[in-house]
């Protein structure tokens, strides 16, 4: 019995110290990844411009759907903390955010994952909430990194976030290739007027509003002379 006892008292401790843990890797985790962005700061000297008064006024008073083309895994941690202000959550594969390695880091940062190899709605109803509790939600539409500086199809998914939240869409392009020292060029366009409540089939809404936010984003690009219509031709430097 004393055993038992013994046992139950163990566990007990145990338990308590797993809970105590909790908060202070937290808060680890988030001191790492501050000091991490930091070394981001320095490495790619991230600029950040605004395409008018008005939508970054938006973006700070109201929770929005970003979108952004995706060239490299460091986009998902280099672009949010630089703009500032701004509170956001990352929607990120499930491929990377499962990693044994890095699952555990994922959690206790602000990212949602998503499936993308299986009809996957669950990412929706977080991303909702964390709308509700005012953040943002940063979404890379392609599904995929981009090889050869081509904007790849968009997957609709943000359009189904934004039929259920209202919120408005921000085109955002990232250009500059990460190469240490050189500038990281983020732009911030203006919000793309598109109504995914319109009545008509909701495949076929999504469809045509995936369409015109990627063309948003490829002629923002070819605004700034990074696009190129031939695959391998997008200037990263």
């Amino acid at each position: 019995m004393d055993e038992h006892r013994e046992h139950q008292l163990a566990e007990t401790e145990q338990n308590k110290a797993k809970d105590a843990a909790g908060p202070i890797s937290t808060g680890l985790i988030h001191i790492v990844f501050w000091c991490w962005s930091l070394v981001n700061r320095i490495l790619y000297r991230p600029h950040v411009t605004y395409d008018s008064a008005e939508v970054k006024k938006l973006m700070k008073d109201k929770p929005c759907i970003l979108i952004a083309n995706h060239t490299r895994h460091a986009d998902g941690y280099v672009v949010p903390p630089v703009l500032k202000g701004r509170k956001i959550y990352v929607l990120i594969t499930a491929k990377w955010y499962n990693k044994k390695k890095l699952n555990w880091i994922f959690r206790r940062l602000r990212y949602i994952p998503i499936d993308l190899t299986v009809m996957d709605n669950s990412w929706m109803e977080k991303a909702k909430q964390k709308m509700e509790e005012g953040y943002s939600i940063l979404i890379f539409p392609e599904g995929k990194l981009s090889r050869d500086g081509n904007v790849d199809r968009f997957l609709p998914g943000f359009l189904m976030l934004a039929r259920h939240t209202d919120a408005q869409i921000v085109p955002i392009t990232i250009r500059g290739g990460y190469r240490a020292f050189h500038r990281q060029d983020i732009r911030v366009g203006n919000p793309i007027a598109y109504d995914a409540k319109q009545k008509g089939r909701p495949s076929q809404i999504f469809k045509t509003g995936a369409e015109l936010c990627r063309n948003r984003i490829i002629e923002m690009l070819a605004e700034d002379g990074v696009y190129r219509t031939n695959p391998g031709t997008e200037d990263r430097t």
